[in-house]
């Protein structure tokens, strides 16, 4: 089963406002389309003005959003060019679409930040911990694979490497982290990893992984 990426690209003739909780909006929208596993990006601004509750944005916008290829993909495509995404404030129509397979890669950048939790619901931070880390975001993946394809892999080995210092972000008590990192191990996990991000809550915008860093490449 091959992975898709999906790239929605904003367009604004006037500042848009965003709500700060703008990835409860995206979700909703995404499984109202029937998109079951999915892991998506921070939404990214050419230009934008930052206030309390959200931000303005410029010009244009864009997120991604990974999935694994399934019948009814198409048609979701088509229903978000139709009818926009709705976000608190009002919806964006004007969406163009981008799509492209997924190939495999084992170095790449997060997106939207990791989350990691312990079975009790405690985040794990890799530097304080990369042991337990690793421990619980293989078994997050093996359970993910089995999921979805209904078996064990081959190779259940797999392990997550940040090259620097993660930038780390707290809220609400919980560690996210972002940053470069590293996959080894089953080829088989780390493609579905591609796909359908890593650790916790991917399909509320987080673990997205992308061989490439940036949208704009005046950023």
């Amino acid at each position: 089963m091959k992975g898709v990426r999906v790239s929605i690209k904003m367009g604004f003739k006037n500042p848009f406002f965003i709500e700060k909780e703008y990835k409860s909006s995206i979700s909703k929208r995404l499984k109202e389309l029937g998109i079951e596993r999915f892991a998506f990006s921070d939404l990214v601004c050419k230009r934008k003005k930052v206030i309390e509750d959200g931000f303005y944005a410029i010009d244009e916008a864009r997120f991604d959003f990974t999935t694994l290829n399934f019948r009814g993909l198409h048609r979701a495509i088509n229903n978000i060019l139709k009818e926009g995404i709705e976000f608190k404030y009002g919806k964006v129509i004007n969406i163009d679409v981008g799509v492209k397979r997924i190939e495999f890669f084992n170095e790449g950048y997060l997106l939207s930040p990791v989350l990691v939790l312990e079975e009790e619901g405690k985040s794990v931070d890799f530097v304080e911990n990369p042991v337990l880390y690793n421990k619980l975001i293989r078994d997050k993946i093996m359970r993910k694979y089995e999921n979805v394809y209904g078996k064990k892999p081959d190779n259940d080995s797999f392990i997550i490497i940040f090259r620097n210092t993660p930038d780390k972000i707290v809220e609400e008590g919980k560690i996210y982290l972002k940053s470069k990192c590293e996959l080894y191990g089953s080829k088989e996990l780390i493609y579905l990893a591609n796909c359908l991000g890593l650790g916790d809550n991917n399909e509320e915008g987080f673990g997205m992984m992308s061989e490439e860093l940036y949208f704009y490449k005046n950023k």
